[in-house]
């Protein structure tokens, strides 16, 4: 069984620990991994896992270069284990360019954090972004929830996939971090919309957990870790523990994607 996680943070090494630590104190949760792509390679290893879904996110416009520079050359040097997706801001002055720099480096997707950049879903410049990168032919990864702020909505969301319905969304966290049995009441009717299981099993009963993927459809559900917040390993079990078929478990874990991605 080949396990692909889909939802993984990394840095520099000369700055990864206190990246790491900044979601940590964003979060209020502590963290269990440093950020560097030597320890998600070992935690990897050590759950099975074979490939990663790796990423960054640029809090103001003028990181966006340097961090797909960054992530670009993690996907050249390691091609058999990191899938990276490249970052975007809505505030960025020619998206149209800089997705096309991305695609032609080798980046397979788009990485956004709404509640890190300050940005709603369904603003203006939000809506720009989105249909530059549903042109460039790119899915793109959204961090989405989180009761204390406005910005990932599932509602907002929903006018993001109304609007652009060739645009392939990734909604992290079950669809709405700390929200998630509101968000699939909203989104899980959307086809253009794929959800992935990071930083959500430890807050989920199996049996939530369990029900929640089954609302979106097994086939729209991704694994992922949300490393360093959490070990990939540990994140690995968690999910063998919930009450699913194994072919479900089979395809949430590697096949789903696979099939999403392309080799």
């Amino acid at each position: 069984m080949e396990i692909i996680d889909t939802h993984v943070h990394i840095y520099p090494d000369a700055i990864a620990q206190k990246a790491a630590d900044a979601i940590g104190q964003f979060y209020d949760i502590a963290i269990h991994k440093n950020g560097t792509l030597a320890s998600l390679l070992q935690s990897g290893m050590e759950g099975g896992i074979r490939r990663f879904l790796i990423h960054s996110v640029a809090t103001t416009p003028k990181q966006v270069e340097s961090i797909n520079r960054y992530l670009q050359g993690v996907g050249q040097a390691h091609p058999e284990e990191c899938i990276p997706f490249g970052t975007m801001h809505p505030g960025y002055e020619n998206i149209p360019e800089e997705l096309q720099r991305m695609k032609q480096g080798g980046l397979r997707g788009v990485k956004v954090h709404p509640d890190f950049q300050k940005f709603l879903l369904d603003s203006d410049e939000a809506m720009h972004m989105f249909r530059c990168i549903a042109d460039a032919g790119l899915p793109v990864l959204i961090h989405m929830g989180d009761y204390r702020y406005p910005y990932s909505e599932p509602q907002r969301m929903a006018k993001v996939l109304e609007a652009f319905p060739d645009l392939r969304v990734i909604g992290a966290h079950l669809g709405g971090w700390t929200i998630w049995k509101e968000a699939w009441k909203t989104l899980s009717k959307y086809n253009n919309f794929w959800v992935d299981t990071s930083s959500s099993l430890m807050f989920l009963t199996p049996e939530e957990s369990a029900e929640i993927i089954r609302k979106y459809a097994p086939d729209h559900v991704f694994f992922g870790s949300d490393y360093p917040m959490w070990d990939p390993a540990e994140e690995v079990q968690r999910f063998m523990a919930l009450p699913l078929t194994d072919e479900e478990k089979e395809n949430i874990l590697g096949k789903n994607f696979t099939r999403f991605i392309g080799r």
